[in-house]
Formats: C-alpha cells, structure tokens, sequence
C-alpha cells in the first residue's frame, strides 16, 4: 500500500493534461496556516490573479492533476510534505519545469535560504512580509516568466525554419542521386559492368547520408531525453584513451591520404578517463572527420593529441585549415548551424558538434575550441579523470 505522499508523487509522473483553462494568470499557494494562506489568496485575488489553495504539498499535488498554474508559493515547515520535498517534486515533472516557485517561510537563517536557491527556487519571501512585497515580486515572477516563453517561442519558430530549409537540402540531395541512378537503370538495357557498379556506389552513398542524417536524429533525441546521461551514470568504466583514439584515426587513415591529410596520433601521458567507451569513439570521430574536411585543398596533418589537462583527461584534435572566427565559435555548437554553407559543400544538418559537446557534457566534461582563421583549430575533448571521481 502507498502512502498519501507516495500515491501524490506517482500521480506527478501520470499527471494528465490540464482539464481547465484560466483566463487570469493563476497561482498555487500552499501553506499549512489557514490564517496565512487565506491572507495570501485575498491580497492576490484583489490584485486580479485567479488563486489555487492547498494546505500541503500533496493535496497541492493533487490540485495540479487539474489545472497548472502559472506560479507557486509555498511554504516549507508542512505536515507529510514540506515545502523543499515539494519543490523537488514539481521540478521532476518536465511539465512543470518552468513554473516560477516561490518559498514563504519564517526561516530567515542564511543556511536555509542558501539551500532554496540551491535547489533552483526562483525566490524566497521571509515571513511576516508586506502585502505591497509580495504582489511586486509574484508579478516580477510571473513577467520574467512570459519573456522567458517568448524568447523560447520565437528561437522555437526560428529552429523550425532552419529545419527546413536544412532537412530540404539533406534529405532532396540524397534521394535524388538514389531516384536518379534507379532510373538510369531501369532505361538502360545495355549497359556494362563498371557503368552499374558507379550507379549503385551512387545510390550507396545517399542511402548512407540518410542513414547517418537518422541516426545523428535518434542520437540527438536520446541526449535531450536524458537518456544517454543515464546510460553513462550507469554504466561509465575507467578506459584508456589511446587505444579509443588510435582506432579512430586507422579508419580515417586511407580517406585522409586520399585528401592529402596525414593523420598523427601524439601521447604526452597515458590517462584513463570514466566514461563509456562507443560514446568517446563517437566524439573524436567527428572531431577528426571536422579536421580532415576542414584542412584545406592542400591538405596537411591532423594531430591528435592525449594528455592531463588539470583533473580532466584530454584528447585533442588540431588541424591546420581553414579556421574559424572568434564570433563564430559559440555558434558551432548550436543546433542546426553551419557555417559558410554557401561557400563550402557541408553534408549534415549541423547538429555533429551539438552532439559531440552534448556527449562530452553528459560525461561531466566538456569540448572547448581554439581557432585562428586561416591558421587551423583545435577541439579539445575534456573528460574526468578516474582518479577524481567520487570514491576513487
């Protein structure tokens, strides 16, 4: 048998859509003071917000199976769930996410504020507080939190729009060279060996570019999931990245010298980082196909390089192409962006450095970039070290 408290924590991660539509911008308080939380309702009903009541955090649980509302207050000191268990309930819900939370209490000790806003709530107001204070900050809330949703709309239309204009070219391209060639060959009636061999490696390769466009897709949707940092906190093992690194750049090694590319590997120090091993190889993959297409029409060298950088582990990529400018190099790791496509023929939608860094990130590192336009870059892929993981 679940508790109450239980029965309203699972309830959170079923929760059905709203079934009612506030015109007003509504908000929960919850406080178990009958005084205090009718007190609040009335100031906040008379300034023109429509008010959701609770007395603690799972009856509010309960109220939010009905209607989401627009911001919370709540108290901390609450019978069966305090106000820091019901906060961090609320934020477990994706829906719920961005609700603006507020904590009213009369523990106005430094180490309990300091440990709401570590949590993330978004305010705290000491009790007993003036009436005037605590309509000016819901309604700071409440604006901050609708400029908040804007941004987030118009970057949502603008990513929309890239999409497509993106995804017409990556996925037309493709599909042409394959309905081309099958054409070609459905006609032909006489054609000879080596003529059907160039058509079919051309209807290979677009079926390769779209299956990497899905699989990049897929990848993508499980990082923003949260699913591939769970993998990783479950399954990460202590690894040398030489070997990882080394087998990168043998499959790379007879591409590259078709592009005049010479790829070297440079190992200043053996370190193992924790991590898991395909989602590494993933990583400098793409930092090391970057490197060779973005060498130049010369060629040159790609240096792959392995050492300690601080408490990280680190593997680096260098080339010596094209560069990047300074402006430019937070961009590159947003989604759907490519740089100068106009000028250069880029395969992709843009999202291979997104997911480079994503992974890094998810690994509890990180991909930093140092470029000189017209002299090359270098990605540093920084991984924690076994050594300095918790309990090692």
């Amino acid at each position: 048998m679940h508790t109450s408290r239980e029965r309203a924590v699972l309830e959170v991660k079923m929760a059905p859509y709203e079934l009612e539509v506030s015109l007003r911008d509504t908000v929960l308080v919850v406080d178990d003071d009958p005084a205090i939380r009718e007190g609040i309702a009335d100031i906040l009903t008379v300034s023109g917000y429509s008010v959701i009541a609770a007395d603690d955090g799972v009856t509010a649980l309960q109220e939010l199976q009905f209607q989401t509302p627009d911001l919370i207050i709540s108290d901390i000191m609450m019978r069966e769930m305090d106000g820091y268990e019901f906060f961090a309930t609320i934020r477990s819900n994706p829906r719920w996410l961005t609700i603006p939370f507020i904590f009213l209490s009369a523990r106005t000790e430094d180490k309990d504020i300091q440990y709401g806003h570590q949590m993330g709530v978004d305010a705290y107001l000491a009790k007993p507080f003036a009436p005037d204070n605590l309509v000016v900050l819901v309604e700071n809330k409440l604006r901050r939190a609708r400029e908040i949703k804007e941004y987030a709309r118009s970057d949502v239309e603008l990513m929309k729009q890239q999409l497509l204009t993106t995804f017409s070219h990556e996925l037309r391209t493709p599909l042409t060279y394959i309905s081309g060639y099958l054409s070609l060959l459905e006609e032909s009636t006489d054609l000879d060996r080596n003529s059907a061999n160039d058509m079919l490696l051309g209807m290979r390769r677009g079926t390769d570019r779209l299956t990497r466009l899905v699989a990049d897709l897929t990848l993508m949707a499980r990082i923003d999931g949260g699913v591939v940092q769970a993998e990783i906190i479950h399954r990460r093992s202590s690894m040398l990245l030489k070997p990882i690194a080394q087998t990168i750049l043998d499959k790379y090694e007879k591409g590259a010298a078709a592009e005049n590319v010479r790829l070297t590997l440079e190992v200043f120090e053996e370190v193992s980082a924790s991590c898991i091993a395909y989602y590494v190889e993933d990583i400098v993959d793409r930092l090391v196909s970057n490197g060779i297409k973005f060498s130049g029409k010369d060629g040159g060298e790609v240096i792959c390089r392995i050492e300690r950088n601080g408490h990280y582990a680190s593997i680096s990529v260098t080339d010596h192409g094209i560069g990047i400018r300074p402006e430019e190099h937070h961009a590159i790791f947003e989604k759907f962006q490519q740089l100068d496509r106009e000028d250069m023929e880029q395969q992709g939608v843009g999202i291979g450095l997104t997911i480079a860094r994503s992974l890094a990130q998810a690994h509890g590192g990180n991909i930093v970039v140092k470029s000189v336009p017209g002299e090359g870059s270098t990605f540093s892929l920084l991984l924690p070290l076994q050594d300095r993981l918790p309990g090692s």
